[in-house]
């Protein structure tokens, strides 16, 4: 396999973010306050810890509120570049309009997961599997997962992802997908036309095709995708800047 590097990172931001109003009234998700300071800051930190280089922000709703406050990304020891769409497109449809920005091999997040990123081990991980695509699977053997005990992915013993499952139902599920994707951008291959979820039509074909694997991690992660959430982080994430 050929030399792979990360040194970009992708961040999924365009989102309304009903579940946070009213805090999202005002800004997009990402720029809810959490201790003073935007939870985007937090993200952005720890990519720069982990030496990633540029920051590709995928953004929609109340784009100007991110722009503004970061923008070329300098004064926070990075680089920052900007895909901005349609407030109705979903998170393929994001990506895919972001193509000409993509490096052959990054990292992927979502806007509201705080995980204490190591890319390294991440990364050698996603090399000794031989696929174009990771995600971290937070073990959640505590039930301290957004959902409590609640899993939504069901990982066999080497490593694949086997089963996807928004609606947690499943009572094989032995996981939470936390995001912190390690993609080739031939996953853009696999990307229909018109509007689109990754979640939901992309790491589908990839579990068929066994090309998802996952990486998993004892260490917690952290959300803020309620209110209750965002009061929650503030005891912890502070520690972090």
């Amino acid at each position: 396999m050929a030399l792979i590097n990360i040194k970009q990172a992708v961040i999924l931001a365009g989102g309304i973010g009903e579940r946070l109003r009213p805090l999202t009234n005002d800004r997009p998700k990402p720029m809810v306050l959490v201790k003073g300071k935007p939870f985007l800051e937090y993200l952005i930190n720890i990519l720069r810890i982990n030496d990633i280089k540029e920051v590709v922000i995928l953004l929609g709703y109340l784009q100007e509120k991110v722009t503004e406050y970061f923008q070329d990304g300098s004064r926070f020891g990075i680089r920052i570049r900007y895909s901005i769409s349609d407030i109705k497109d979903d998170s393929g449809t994001r990506l895919k309009k972001a193509k000409r920005f993509l490096k052959n091999n990054f990292l992927l997040l979502y806007c509201d997961n705080y995980w204490p990123l190591n890319l390294k081990k991440v990364l050698s991980f996603y090399k000794s599997k031989k696929v174009i695509a990771s995600t971290t699977i937070y073990n959640n053997l505590d039930g301290s997962g957004e959902y409590g005990k609640e899993n939504n992915v069901f990982i066999d013993e080497n490593g694949y992802v086997i089963r996807y499952d928004k609606t947690r139902i499943d009572p094989r599920l032995n996981g939470v997908d936390i995001g912190f994707f390690i993609l080739n951008k031939k996953v853009l291959r696999k990307m229909p036309n018109g509007n689109f979820s990754f979640e939901k039509e992309i790491l589908p074909k990839l579990i068929e095709e066994k090309q998802l694997v996952g990486y998993r991690t004892n260490d917690r992660y952290h959300t803020i995708t309620t209110p209750e959430l965002v009061k929650k982080i503030e005891k912890i994430l502070w520690e972090f800047l």
